[in-house]
C-alpha cells in the first residue's frame, strides 16, 4: 500500500512540473539527431574536404546553408540536425551535404539522407578524382589583362542530381593577367572552350580561333579522362572591336546605377548595366550606326531610340543618355447636375516633389487644360450626359518628368 500511494504521490509531482514547465516533455526534444560519415577517394581518407550542409527539397537541396565541417585526417565529418525540416515535420524530406574541395583534387558531388529523431544516421561518400585543364589566352595587341575569360562547355554534371545547376565545375573562369588559366574540379568527358574579353575590346572567339557560337560546338574538343591533368594550345584573341561608352543620369545631372544600355546588332543584342557612378561600356561592336536603348529602374522611365552613335574604328566616348522621372497622378471629382468638378495633383516618383506641366481632363470631345500650379489643379467640365463616366487625366509630362494617364469614373447627375 505505501508503494502505491508513493507512486501516486510522484506521478502528481510530475503532473504539476510539466503544468509549471519545470519538465519537459522527451517529444520536446525528439527534433535533434545526428549523422557523420568519412570521404575517401582512390579508397583511402580523404583530409581537407568541405562538407557543407542543407535541408533537401523537391528538387535537390534548398534553404540556407545549415553548417559546414571540413574532414579530418581519416576523412570523418559530423553534424547535429535538426528533423523539423525547413518548414515544420510535416514537410522534412531530409537533408543533403555538398562535398567540394578547395585542393582541386575531386569534382564536387552531393550525398542525401534522411535523419532519425535521438539516433545518429552514418552517410559515407567515395568521391571521384577530378580532372584539370590548363593553357593560356592572350589579347592580340598584347596589353596584359585580368578581363579575358574562359568559358568552360563540359558534361552536364550538377553537383547535385536533383538539381540541373549549379554544375559540379565553374562554367566561366578568370584569366590571370599573364594569360594563365586553370580548369579545376572536372569530371571526365569532352569540353569545348570558349573565350571572352570583360573589358569588350576583343570580339569572343572558340578554342583554336573557332568562330564564336553559343556553345563553341565547331570548336576543337579538349578530352580529358577522369584525374587527368592536360595542358592545351595557346591562344591569342584575334579581332579587335569598337566600344560605346557613357553615363546614364536624370535630367539634372545625378546618375542613375542599374539602367541597361541596350545596342542591337546582327550578332544579337549586345548590353551594359550603369554602374554606382552611372558609366557604361558596350562593345566589341563593327563600324556602324546603333540606336541605343534604355531599361530603367524605377522611378526611371524606360526609353528607346535615346541617343544615335556612329561608330567608325575607334571607341566613342562621352555619350550622354539623360532620363525622366516617372509621374504620380492622383485625382477626386465631385459630380454635379450635367458638370464634374475635380481636383488633381502630380507629383515625380523620383524626389516626391510637385511636378511641373499641364493636365487635360477629358470626356470625349469635352476637354480643358490648365498648367500646373505646385502640382495641383483644378478642372470643371460641363455639358457631360447623365450617368457613370470616365473621366480622362493626361499630364503631358515636362522637361524632367515623363507624361501620365489616369481615368477615374463618376456619376453625373
Amino acid at each position: 500500500m505505501k508503494h502505491l500511494v508513493r507512486t501516486s504521490a510522484l506521478l502528481t509531482l510530475l503532473v504539476a512540473l510539466l503544468t509549471l514547465g519545470l519538465v519537459v516533455p522527451s517529444t520536446a526534444a525528439t527534433s535533434t539527431g545526428y549523422v557523420k560519415g568519412v570521404v575517401t577517394l582512390d579508397g583511402a581518407p580523404l583530409k581537407g574536404a568541405t562538407i557543407e550542409l542543407y535541408y533537401k527539397g523537391d528538387d535537390g537541396y534548398e534553404g540556407p546553408k545549415l553548417a559546414v565541417d571540413t574532414t579530418d585526417s581519416k576523412g570523418a565529418y559530423s553534424f547535429t540536425i535538426n528533423v523539423n525540416g525547413l518548414y515544420g515535420p510535416a514537410d522534412y524530406l531530409g537533408h543533403t551535404i555538398l562535398i567540394k574541395d578547395s585542393q582541386h583534387r575531386i569534382v564536387a558531388t552531393s550525398r542525401s539522407f534522411t535523419g532519425l529523431a535521438g539516433k545518429t544516421v552514418t552517410r559515407n561518400a567515395t568521391v571521384t578524382k577530378a580532372a584539370t585543364i590548363t593553357g593560356s589566352v592572350k589579347r592580340g595587341d598584347g596589353v596584359s589583362t585580368q578581363n579575358l575569360r574562359v568559358n568552360v562547355f563540359g558534361p552536364s554534371k550538377s553537383i547535385d542530381p536533383d538539381r540541373d545547376l549549379p554544375l559540379a565545375y565553374d562554367e566561366v573562369v578568370s584569366v590571370a593577367s599573364d594569360g594563365s588559366f586553370a580548369l579545376y574540379g572536372l569530371p571526365a568527358g569532352d569540353y569545348n572552350l570558349g573565350f571572352t574579353d570583360a573589358g569588350k575590346t576583343y570580339f569572343p572567339q572558340c578554342y583554336d580561333s573557332a568562330p564564336f557560337s553559343q556553345f563553341c560546338e565547331d570548336a576543337t574538343v579538349v578530352h580529358v579522362d577522369t584525374g587527368q591533368k592536360l595542358g592545351t594550345n595557346p591562344q591569342v584573341m584575334t579581332t579587335k572591336g569598337s566600344r560605346i561608352a557613357g553615363t546614364v543620369t536624370d535630367t539634372s545631372g545625378r546618375p542613375i546605377a542599374g539602367a541597361y544600355v541596350i545596342v542591337e546588332t546582327d550578332k544579337g543584342d549586345f548590353d551594359s548595366k550603369s554602374t554606382s557612378t552611372g558609366a557604361f561600356k558596350i562593345g566589341p561592336l563593327t563600324d556602324g550606326t546603333y540606336e541605343l536603348d534604355v531599361n530603367a529602374p524605377s522611378p526611371w522611365v524606360s526609353a528607346g531610340a535615346v541617343a544615335s552613335v556612329d561608330v567608325a574604328g575607334k571607341d566613342v566616348q562621352g555619350v550622354q543618355i539623360k532620363l525622366k522621372s516617372k509621374a504620380f497622378l492622383t485625382a477626386t471629382i465631385t459630380p454635379g447636375k450635367g458638370t464634374a468638378t475635380t481636383a488633381f495633383k502630380v507629383i515625380r516618383r523620383a524626389t516626391g516633389m510637385p511636378a511641373g506641366g499641364s493636365v487635360t481632363v477629358s470626356w470625349q470631345s469635352i476637354a480643358k487644360t490648365v498648367k500646373l500650379v505646385n502640382g495641383k489643379g483644378t478642372v470643371k467640365l460641363t455639358g457631360l450626359p447623365k450617368g457613370r463616366r470616365k473621366i480622362t487625366f493626361t499630364f503631358s509630362g515636362s522637361s524632367s518628368t515623363a507624361p501620365v494617364t489616369n481615368v477615374v469614373a463618376t456619376t453625373v447627375k
